[in-house]
Formats: structure tokens, sequence, C-alpha cells
């Protein structure tokens, strides 16, 4: 049933399914003529109307045509949270060039990959990220024209050898609309975004208009959003969450947002109410360490009334809308290249989700295999769909309204995703490679992923490529599995390495951890370390995974070496009886 008063937005929905001009660039138009002096974004101390927002994005669009940019051209995008991020995304849009969204918080050849895989004639850096873009400078590959444009804050800024001043060559551009912006489609890409998909190392995921629009109306609708919603958004701006939900919902309701290099405890609630900001997003560990503050008096008096969470724990949910009184707190499942969206709108205990949205169905929970996590077919070979109160995996129906863009150049991969004929001939479904419980009213509550990914700090992390990474090492190193485990206390799985050494040799932990740190990201350095000596490696290599979660750091079950990662002294340090009793017990901060 669709909820009264959400029905103009589910015609915006269904009128998706037909191509249409209509885009980010032409809704930002809209906006500037309409309520040309709202705020649009709020960035420390400096406002950005919406006035001004579109004439910054023009600059961007009418340079870059000058330039010689056209539709279907890329730009890699590395740059931290700052409007800017937003300005260049939008101009460039305009125009049809879509932009690589760079995940920054990657290192060495991961990084150098997400900038060759998507075949970019040029790279804008922030200034903040130019050290970072010297590491792997050498190993860029670029289409002609190859320019490097440094996003300089002021003259003053030294640029090197071979990059370009972008601020200097805008200054003396057009702000007028571009009349390119009429020329962009629903079916064309606004952005790639990366993800670890279930499998592999991180792929590029196109994002298109479309998808970019439909996700917004989406959660316009299901938030209540409306101009005078002030959001507060904190997440990286690269990510599915931040700039297909986020940035989207605040473009179609022409609301504010408050923009924040990242999350940080000590100044939130002092942020939300100095902008007063009454919408928040919360991923993972958010809320948890919003809950560990000391309690005040005055925590109910703040000006939050809606947010949107992925990965919290019910508990949590009732414990912190309870003690901050919010009055709405829904729960979302997605992922970056996922079709469907799954929302808990009706706020029910330990719910992410549920298989229809606004009157529109998204997907179905099929039964499969509790060991090789296949599908299960009936005697017809169709799949089977889960009853409630059973476990399965979730398909999204891929359809004329959600549609499947598959991964930049990864043929094998994009059609890996894929399940035809599921239910009927010529249907098409979406793997999500996760699995979810089904309940009443088709609800649905999160289990665990299935493929070679986990999820850790609110990150997706790809098994394999940690382990690449570490194999990498070379040296004593002979064999390596990641996989994710979970401890008490902590929303999603943590990394834990199962290594082989070579006969007779010895593992340097200091100088592997100091190996790890150049090459990938914080929240994807496995957090235990298990040197074995032997594993039935012969057997499906599923199972063999299954083995290891299931036997994760037990002490009671394992009689290898194992290794913790310490938080406090940022070191390996062997798993002691003391130190897996304070872990069970919650007592580290991971």
């Amino acid at each position: 049933m669709i909820e009264k008063g959400k029905e103009h937005y589910v015609e915006k929905i269904l009128s998706l399914k037909q191509v249409q001009n209509i885009s980010l660039g032409s809704e930002l138009e809209k906006l500037a003529v309409q309520q040309p002096e709202h705020p649009a974004i709020i960035n420390n101390e400096r406002t950005i109307t919406y006035k001004q927002f579109n004439a910054l994005a023009n600059r961007y669009a009418n340079f870059f045509r000058e330039q010689g940019f056209k539709k279907g051209d890329v730009v890699a995008l590395m740059m931290e949270n700052r409007p800017e991020f937003l300005i260049t995304v939008t101009g460039l849009s305009k125009l049809g060039v879509i932009t690589s969204l760079i995940n920054i918080a990657v290192r060495g050849e991961v990084l150098a990959d997400s900038i060759n895989k998507c075949e970019a004639r040029a790279v804008i850096i922030g200034h903040e990220m130019l050290d970072l873009f010297k590491t792997i400078e050498e190993r860029i590959r670029l289409r002609a024209p190859a320019r490097l444009f440094i996003e300089a804050p002021n003259r003053d800024f030294v640029i090197p050898d071979g990059f370009e001043n972008l601020n200097i060559q805008l200054q003396n551009i057009s702000d007028a609309n571009p009349d390119t912006t009429g020329q962009i489609t629903t079916d064309d890409i606004l952005v790639y975004i990366f993800s670890a998909g279930n499998t592999g190392w991180r792929k590029a995921s196109p994002v298109t208009q479309r998808r970019w629009l439909k996700k917004g109306f989406e959660y316009v609708a299901v938030a209540n959003l409306n101009h005078n919603t002030v959001q507060y958004m904190c997440l990286h701006l690269y990510y599915n969450m931040a700039f297909n939900i986020c940035f989207s919902s605040m473009i179609l309701s022409g609301s504010t947002m408050v923009l924040k290099r990242d999350f940080s405890l000590q100044s939130f609630w002092d942020d939300i109410h100095k902008y007063n900001a009454n919408y928040f997003i919360s991923v993972s560990e958010m809320a948890r360490y919003i809950l560990s503050l000391p309690e005040k008096s005055e925590d109910a008096h703040n000006p939050i009334e809606n947010m949107i969470c992925n990965g919290i724990w019910g508990n949590l949910i009732e414990t912190f809308r309870k003690r901050y009184q919010i009055k709405h707190i829904f729960e979302n499942y997605g992922t970056t290249e996922g079709i469907g969206t799954f929302i808990n709108y009706e706020e029910i205990l330990d719910m992410c989700g549920n298989l229809t949205l606004l009157g529109i169905r998204q997907g179905e929970l099929v039964r499969c295999d509790p060991i090789s996590d296949e599908i299960i077919y009936d005697a017809e070979g169709r799949a089977v769909k889960c009853s409630p109160g059973e476990a399965g995996l979730l398909i999204g129906e891929i359809n004329e309204l959600n549609r499947y863009s598959g991964y930049l150049h990864e043929p094998e991969a994009s059609e890996s995703r894929l399940l035809r004929n599921v239910f009927q001939d010529g249907d098409l479904y979406f793997n999500s490679g996760d699995l979810l419980k089904l309940h009443e009213n088709d609800y649905i509550s999160f289990i665990d992923r299935l493929g070679d990914t986990y999820r850790w700090k609110g990150e997706t992390v790809s098994a394999s490529q940690v382990a690449d990474v570490i194999l990498k090492f070379f040296g004593p190193i002979d064999e390596c599995f990641v996989y994710g485990v979970r401890i008490p206390g902590n929303e999603g799985r943590c990394g834990m390495a199962a290594i082989k050494l070579l006969e007779d040799q010895k593992l340097d932990l200091k100088k592997l951890l100091a190996h790890i740190d150049r090459r990938m990201p914080r929240h994807a350095r496995p957090i235990f370390i298990r040197i074995y000596d032997k594993l039935d490696t012969s057997e499906n290599q599923q199972l063999l995974k299954k083995q290891l979660q299931q036997e994760s750091f037990d002490l009671n079950l394992i009689s290898d070496p194992m290794y913790f990662l310490d938080p406090g002294k940022n070191q390996y340090v062997p798993l002691t009886t003391e130190i897996y009793n304070m872990l069970l017990n919650k007592q580290f901060r991971l």
C-alpha cells in the first residue's frame, strides 16, 4: 500500500521507466531559479546558495567544454569532502562527462588501479591529495589529453611541474548555464563509484542519472524531506550512501546539506545544534560511538527528527531513539551495484528493509544451500521463494525501472551477478550475494555476506584483495586466506588472515604491518593473524572459508599461534587468554 501523500513521488519514480531529459544538472538549474538564495551547502563557515552552486558548477562545465571534453569522456576525482567535490561532479555532468569518484582511503596499486580502470582523460586532484597522488603518479595511465589539474586553495599554492592550477583557469570562465544540460538523459552515466563487489578486486560501478534520481525520490518520500530539511552529512562523498542517497535527496528536495570532512565524535552534537540539523545519515559504528558519550540532561533536546541508518543493530537503534528522542530512524539495506531499494519504512525492530517499497516490488528471497550457498531449484528448475522464518539469498528484479549497469570493463564479473529464468522464462534477477531472513509482511533482516567480501567499519572489504597485498609481502609467506569474523559488541566482521609460512621461516609482524599500512586503508587491515601449519586446502574453498569463519579466533578450537592487532599499541601482539576474554567482554574499542 502506498502511504497517503507519497503518490507524487511514486509517479516520479515510475516515470523513470521511460528515457527523459532530466538529470542532476537540470534539477539544479531549476532550483537556482526557484530558490536562488536558499542555502545548498554549508561547509564550516562557508554557505553556498543554490544560485551560487549552479554558477560555480557552470564554470566547470564551460571550462571543460572549451578544453574539448564531451559526453562519455571520463575525469577522475581525488578530493576530500568539500563543496568543490559536488561542484565538480555537477559541472561535468552538465556536459555528460563521467566523474570517477576515487576512493582516497585506498593506497598503492589499489589506488592506481582505480584510476587506470576508468580510462580517464584527466584527473582533478584536491590540493590536500597531492602528496598521495604523487605516490602513485608513475603508475597512472591516462587517455589523451592526459591532464592533471590541482584544485588549489589560493594563488600562492605551489603547483608542481606537469600539473595545472584549475582554480586560476576557472576565474574568467562564464557561469551561464551550458546548452548541453538539456541533452543529458536518464540513460547517461553520471559517475563511477567503486565497490568490492562480492569477489575479487575493487570494481567500478556505473551510476546512471536514472538510478541517482530514483534513489533521491525514494528517500525524499520515505524520510519526508523538504526544502526546510538540514542534512548533516559526514560520510565520504565517493560512497554510495553519500552520493546516491544523501546528495540526490538533497537536490530533489531542495534542502540544505551541512558537509563535513568526516565524522567527528567530539564535534558531532555541537555541529548538530550549531546548524540546527534535523536529518542525519548514520552507518555502522557511528551510532554506537555517539551512544558512548557521557549522558547529559540535555541529550533529548536536539533538532534531529529523522535518521537513515545502515548496519546498526535493532537494540542499539531503540536505545539511540529513546536517549536522543529521535522521531524516525529508518534502517536500510543496499549495495553500490545492487538492484532494488530496501528500507524499513515502518521502523520495525531488527528489520533492515522490505521487499516492497512505495508499492513497488524490489526483489525476493530464495532458498539456498547452507553449505555451498547455491540456490535451491524445484523439479521444474525454478528457484524456491522463502517463507517467513526462512533465510535465503536476496535477489533483485532487473526491469525497466531497476536496470543493471554491471561493472566497467569487466563483462565476466558483470555476468556472474545475473540470474536468468529464475521464476519464469525471460525474467532476470541480480544476485546480491547476501543472506537475509524473511519475516511477516515481507520484512527482511540481514544475516551475512556470502561472497569473499565482508563489512567492517561501515566499509566493504575485498578478502581476495587483502590476501593479495599480504602475499606480496613475499619472503616467508607461502599461502594466505582472508575472511571476516565477528567480534562481540562490533557491527559487521573484521578481517582475519590465516597464513602458512615456508618451511623454517619466521614472520616479522612489525614489517608486515608496515607493508599493509602502505597498501591498504586502516579498515581493511586484518585484526587477527593465524599462523597455520596444515589446512585441508584440497577441498572446496567455500567450505574451507566457512570452517575458518566458524573457528574464528576461538582459543578453545585453535592451537595455531594467533595474533591480535592491538588498537592502543598499533601492533600485532600474541592473542593471549587475557586478550581473548577482554574481546569477549567488549573491553576493546576497535
